[in-house]
């Protein structure tokens, strides 16, 4: 059923078109026919339809023509001019958009095209179309003129480039001179509510609440606050281009940081063409489409962010005109995509922008200094971790005793995306805190976060470890002196402690263990080894935490002996960082005598460790199976801690933790299977650089 406004919009548009038509058009047959066809009232359903040879056999008069003219005319006059609650939403969006009464004009004919049947019957039927593939209210069919009464330069000068129309996103004009507006227009018509809503909140998607809180990325709490004190100045300012680019893994909590953050500010985030108007995949153009709409519509909103999730819908046929290898991949070839139009939407956006992608390597550095501010985001830190498993484990009814709460934050360096998801399926299966070990252990394992950040063995003594610094005292030295910016290099046989000292030396200062491996780093692609290591001292800086590079004879080999030029630039880079690092950071190796000689005057501390002597095994023995040492032990050579935790738990497992002879052997065999160990102490360099 039409209302009265829109009745008297059809009897515009026909009377529009029976004036701009000579009888002896084809169009003037239709109309007719299509008029003859209906009500009084414009409202009825069509009779039966000439076919397309019957009107071009029957013509009909100038006389007859004109007299439907007046008909529609009366037909207007009869009706209230009052708008409907479409047409005055409309009006509405036309004020937000700066639009005129003919975009106004324009887009009303194209909405209700869109969302009534018989304004669709009308256009089609009356205008058909010379090409199926060509629209009726196609820009060169001349249909758009006629049904509004305007001149087509008229309606041509309203949707050009850079007209209101097409700049705001609410019209777009294809290649082939199709016009089409974004899918959520239609919410003007059909969503319910009075006229007088509001028009953005209508067409925009708000965010949903965050479920993170703004503690939980203290992890890069400077980074952090510089963003929200960014956005408070922009906020209310009309700066245009304030773009902010957060990128990372998945499920490190970009769009939860976003969310936060929005909320920190009281702004409305509103997430920009996640999907189209059916629920499907939006295409590059529909989200871009959407997205300068968005930006129109909160233009002169001061307590409003747009977020734009995976940029790369937008960068991905940009970077692959590049058409070379970058990271991983080689980015595809195309030509769809102007780069310079995007420069454009960056620069001038009205509204501050938010934009989220996983790997940086797929923006190009046109794109960069197009962005106010970016920001790396990185699995947070255990302690972090420990506040995201609680309350998301409290959020689903899933009991955990504290210690089993700080047990998954350090076996499973998992992102927040990761702990959401692991309770909420283990709260599925109405399972347990076990269920959550479960379902983590499986998104870890694939997700390549299942290794474990280490800690100081229970009942760790420094005195049980053989070196040519006194450890305990060092680190008693260090943690006293309130000094952080300082460097150690640990060479040792595997198993001497090297680690677990370094853990135990963070304990005392109250630093976290950000721990990497050479297998961590390094990478086939050339210069990504560098940008690895940069990477970590950034983590570790941003974090403020201790730093361990393990097996870092990979990472620091002599150059001397190099023959691709990456195996020199990855030591410079180490090199560049260890002199510029604010922070504790340590090398172990167990192999000394690969480094480069020049990397040794980098490091403050040089600790060298070796097999523990006959009383500290003694005294090993002791602590590790609370039994006295049987006198076999004597003659066991090279032990090492790492070989009494082994036992310890081979000896456990086959029962035999009362029975010192068999420990005994067990150590022996220990040994045995590691042969040709060295027995010297003390500290192995080698010949100084030149």
């Amino acid at each position: 059923m039409l209302t009265a406004y829109e009745q008297k919009l059809l009897a515009s548009y026909l009377a529009n078109i029976a004036s701009g038509l000579k009888c002896t058009d084809p169009e003037a047959r239709e109309l007719v026919d299509w008029f003859a066809n209906r009500d009084s009232r414009l409202a009825g359903v069509p009779k039966r339809r000439r076919s397309k040879r019957e009107s071009d056999e029957e013509k009909i008069s100038a006389e007859r023509l004109r007299s439907v003219e007046q008909t529609l005319q009366a037909e207007c006059s009869t009706y209230p001019a009052r708008r409907d609650r479409t047409s005055l939403r409309l009006k509405r969006l036309g004020k937000s958009a700066g639009l005129n009464r003919t975009d106004l004009d324009i887009l009303e004919l194209l909405l209700r095209h869109k969302t009534h049947a018989i304004f669709e019957s009308m256009v089609d039927d009356i205008f058909e179309s010379p090409s199926k593939s060509m629209d009726a209210l196609n820009l060169r069919s001349g249909a758009m003129p006629l049904i509004l009464g305007l001149t087509a330069n008229t309606i041509q000068s309203r949707l050009h480039d850079g007209a209101p129309l097409v700049r705001s996103g609410l019209v777009s004009v294809e290649d082939d001179g199709d016009i089409e507006i974004p899918r959520r227009l239609a919410r003007l018509a059909t969503a319910h509510g009075n006229a007088g809503v509001d028009v953005t909140r209508l067409l925009l998607d708000a965010a949903p609440p965050p479920d993170l809180e703004w503690t939980d990325f203290n992890h890069f709490a400077v980074d952090r606050d510089h963003m929200e004190n960014l956005l408070k100045g922009a906020l209310g300012s009309n700066k245009p281009g304030v773009n902010i680019l957060l990128y990372g893994p998945p499920g490190t909590g970009k769009t939860e940081f976003c969310k936060v953050l929005a909320a920190r500010l009281g702004a409305t985030l509103y997430s920009v063409g996640e999907v189209d108007e059916f629920g499907d995949e939006p295409s590059r153009r529909r989200r871009l489409s959407e997205l300068r709409l968005a930006q129109r519509l909160i233009s002169n909103n001061s307590r409003a962010l747009l977020l734009f999730d995976e940029m790369e819908d937008l960068l991905e046929s940009n970077a692959a005109d590049r058409g070379r290898f970058t990271g991983r991949r080689m980015l595809r070839s195309s030509g769809t995509a102007s780069k310079v139009f995007l420069h454009r939407v960056l620069e001038l956006t009205p509204a501050p922008t938010l934009w989220t992608m996983n790997d940086k390597d797929d923006v190009s550095p046109a794109i960069l200094r197009r962005m106010m501010f970016a920001l790396e985001l990185r699995p947070p830190t255990a302690s972090v971790r420990t506040r995201v498993w609680a309350r998301q484990l409290e959020r689903h009814g899933i009991e955990a005793a504290p210690e089993e709460v700080t047990t998954l934050a350090s076996e499973f360096d998992a992102a927040p995306g990761i702990a959401a998801g692991a309770t909420a399926a283990a709260s599925l299966a109405g399972g347990d805190i076990a269920a959550v070990h479960t379902g983590v252990r499986s998104l870890a394992r694939l997700l390549s976060c299942d290794r474990p950040p280490k800690r100081p063995p229970i009942g760790f003594d420094p005195a049980l470890i053989r070196a040519d610094t006194n450890l305990a005292a060092l680190a008693a030295r260090l943690a006293g002196t309130g000094r952080r910016q300082f460097s150690l290099y640990l060479q040792g046989p595997s198993g001497s402690g090297k680690s677990a000292f370094v853990r135990y030396l963070a304990e005392h200062l109250g630093l976290e263990v950000m721990q990497k491996r050479a297998s961590d780093l390094m990478s086939m692609w050339v210069g990504q080894t560098e940008e690895l290591i940069a990477r970590a001292f950034a983590e570790a800086r941003e974090a403020q935490a201790f730093l361990v590079f393990d097996e870092a004879d990979s990472l620091l080999a002599d150059r001397r002996f190099a023959q691709r030029n990456w195996e020199v630039s990855q030591v410079n880079e180490m090199l560049t960082w260890m002199e510029s690092h604010p922070l504790p950071f340590a090398c172990t190796t167990n192999f000394g005598d690969r480094l480069d000689p020049a990397t040794l005057r980098r490091f403050v501390f040089k600790i060298t460790l070796d097999y523990l002597k006959p009383e500290q095994a003694e005294a090993a023995f002791r602590s590790y199976f609370d039994l006295p040492p049987p006198p076999s032990l004597a003659a066991v050579e090279s032990l090492t801690p790492g070989d009494f935790a082994v036992v310890r738990n081979r000896a456990e497992i086959l029962g035999l933790l009362q029975d010192p002879e068999a420990i005994g052997e067990m150590l022996r065999d220990e040994c045995a299977a590691n042969p040709n160990r060295p027995h010297s102490i003390g500290f192995r360099a080698s010949a100084p650089s030149p």
